[in-house]
């Protein structure tokens, strides 16, 4: 079982040089606002998926005044006795220019290094068979039901290529044809129809194959959603993630329309879409919008444009539902993304709990502490309440983190 076992950070957002050694079980980081808690959970989070859940610009993780950056962490395998092996992850940041307009990151791992983002999270399940993966639970969370729909899509995109690199190829591929295609209907000299049905045929190959796998996601996810949510708020309505789209053909037994949804959804509680069925819808909607695709200078067809949206009972919970129902729906969310994860990988991701003191009401952290008082993960809470917490309380402040509470500060690093 894969633990962390020592945290470096040098550099990173307002913390200067930081070791922390982590409890294998729970630890809870306790602290005031801008002490460098969030800091710690998010370089975790960036070790493990190379990419920030706060904020997408490298100049900001880097500290300022600085001009280069570094995080790493020493992974254990475990077994009940003893440590079998380490492996350390790294990542250093660099500056290209003075300004810090240009920044580059390379990942390491064991001292090798990856300057592809795909090669280096493949290696996570590769021969190493880390299974190396967090999940977070933070309060942007909200936008996955409130914001705009890029933002769902690109939450199912990291979601599954998490635990399916396949995903990740395809996607990768989906997105240069995309953009090759936009350029072609972009151009003030569009080339002939079949040189654009060219990309189009590529487009719909890889769309396909991107959408399949993204119903197949809800279909397993529904096996787990409702009855979390249940745990958590047991008096709220069913809850069901359903897949938006306007491109695939309406088939009984496989998708319906909603009175507040413009667009075919799947509920992932019937049969889903073949891949003939989703071909032909496909072209069938391709040769319908191919005069507008030329107006607008965009592709209009594909998972591109597709969404999700839970529903609470009969209800879309965006516009409807409460912010209590929200943030059970959101926690019921993160904690069956979890039992996905390990179900396809064997493996267990670390949890990263952001903001929890502000997040969630009293019930809802009962709820949760008891999750984590029974979970075999290793996890990290960040708050500002310095309450009697189970499991490992460390004080964070200006960057640095000492063991125990505001009153009783043993330093450990």
């Amino acid at each position: 079982m894969m633990k962390v076992e020592r945290l470096k950070l040098r550099n990173f957002r307002n913390i200067e040089d930081c070791t922390f050694y982590p409890d294998p079980s729970v630890n809870f980081l306790i602290g005031s606002n801008g002490q460098g808690k969030t800091s710690v959970i998010e370089a975790l989070g960036f070790l493990a998926t190379l990419r920030s859940f706060k904020d997408s610009k490298l100049a900001h993780l880097v500290r300022w005044g600085q001009l280069s950056s570094e995080i790493s962490c020493t992974l254990s395998e475990t077994s009940e006795k003893a440590y079998n092996w380490d492996t350390e992850f790294k990542i250093h940041f660099q500056a290209l220019n003075h300004h810090r307009t240009k920044m580059t990151k390379l990942a390491f791992i064991n001292g090798k290094a990856y300057r592809s983002s795909t090669q280096f999270l493949s290696q996570r399940f590769g021969s190493h068979q880390l299974g190396f993966h967090s999940i977070i639970f933070n309060p942007s969370d909200h936008d996955l039901v409130r914001g705009d729909p890029s933002q769902r899509r690109a939450y199912l995109n990291r979601v599954i290529a998490a635990e399916d690199i396949e995903y990740l190829k395809i996607f990768q591929k989906y997105q240069r044809v995309l953009d090759q295609r936009n350029a072609l209907l972009k151009s003030v000299h569009l080339l002939k129809s079949d040189i654009l049905r060219g990309f189009t045929e590529q487009l719909c190959h890889y769309g396909i194959a991107l959408t399949q796998k993204r119903l197949q996601w809800v279909q397993k996810l529904g096996n787990f959603l409702n009855g979390t949510l249940q745990k958590i708020a047991p008096d709220q309505p069913e809850l069901k993630m359903s897949y938006l789209s306007k491109w695939i053909f309406q088939e009984e037994n496989l998708s319906h329309k909603n009175k507040d949804l413009d667009a075919i959804h799947f509920t992932g509680q019937g049969q889903l879409p073949s891949l003939e069925l989703l071909e032909q819808s496909f072209w069938a909607k391709a040769s319908v919008l191919e005069t507008a695709e030329r107006r607008a200078g965009c592709s209009l067809v594909g998972p591109h444009r597709d969404d999700w949206a839970f529903f609470l009972g009969n209800q879309v919970l965006k516009g409807h539902g409460s912010q209590g129902e929200v943030r059970s729906a959101l926690l019921a969310l993160k904690l069956s993304e979890i039992e996905l994860f390990r179900n396809r990988t064997g493996h267990r991701p670390v949890f990263l709990l952001d903001d929890f003191s502000s997040e969630l009401d009293r019930g809802r952290r009962v709820f949760l502490l008891q999750f984590l008082v029974e979970t075999d993960l290793q996890t990290f809470v960040t708050t500002t309440e310095d309450s009697s917490y189970f499991g490992k309380r460390y004080w964070v402040s200006k960057g640095m983190i000492e063991k125990g509470s505001y009153d009783s500060r043993t330093k450990t690093i």
